[in-house]
């Protein structure tokens, strides 16, 4: 079985929604769907220029209030976002229960003004020191993918081979495995935690045939 030293979560997804997520809830559905749709794809491409620092919190809200036309103040819409971003209490037990052996990281894909707020209101402290939370917006890259795989890992003071990312994003999860660097598609907790155990990360009390390694590991 593999064995790896250091666990990224990605925060947005993952421990809370995503910016694009959270955007969406704050404005309303257009009656057509594929227009909807449409938009939301517009709006997950500007959350990702807002993560690298691309565009300020004030301008990614600006343009996505003109791409819904809306008459909304782009400073209700900040507030909104980042009073919706609440802690997962049950990704935050699951990880608060994995082994010091294991070096967990967050990987913060919010702004850094917007990210202050939020982590001090869910006190993200008690699970992730500071020194280890990696701020996408400034790591200074051009493009999440692919230059993520590489900068993690980095940061992480680890080889890609000894860091497995945890994403909620299928697309940029199977993406960073094909980068090599190892990656478990976010789902809902239970399954992170059957997951996690199969790697042995997690501990457990069940046992259960690993699929591709025909050893058993414990599922509680």
């Amino acid at each position: 079985m593999k064995i790896y030293d250091a666990v990224l979560f990605w925060f947005g997804g993952v421990l809370s929604d995503t910016v694009a997520d959270l955007t969406t809830g704050q404005l309303p559905s257009h009656a057509d769907r594929h227009y909807t749709l449409k938009i939301r794809q517009v709006v997950r491409s500007l959350a990702e220029e807002l993560a690298l620092g691309s565009v300020s919190s004030k301008e990614y809200c600006q343009r996505t209030l003109a791409v819904y036309d809306s008459d909304l103040v782009a400073s209700t819409l900040e507030n909104g976002i980042i009073a919706g971003a609440s802690l997962r209490p049950t990704v935050a037990e699951l990880i608060a229960s994995i082994p010091t052996t294991y070096d967990c990281w967050l990987v913060v894909d919010f702004p850094t003004d917007w990210w202050r707020k939020v982590s001090a209101r869910c006190k993200i402290n008690t699970l992730f020191p500071d020194d280890r939370i990696i701020l996408i917006p400034e790591m200074r890259i051009g493009r999440i993918v692919p230059e993520i795989f590489h900068s993690l890992p980095l940061r992480a003071g680890r080889s890609v081979d000894a860091c497995i990312t945890i994403d909620a994003c299928s697309a940029r999860a199977v993406a960073s495995t094909q980068h090599g660097l190892a990656s478990i598609i976010y789902v809902y907790p239970e399954r992170l935690k059957l997951e996690l155990a199969l790697q042995g990360i997690f501990p457990t009390e069940t046992n259960i045939m690993h699929p591709t390694s025909s050893e058993r590991v414990k599922i509680g």
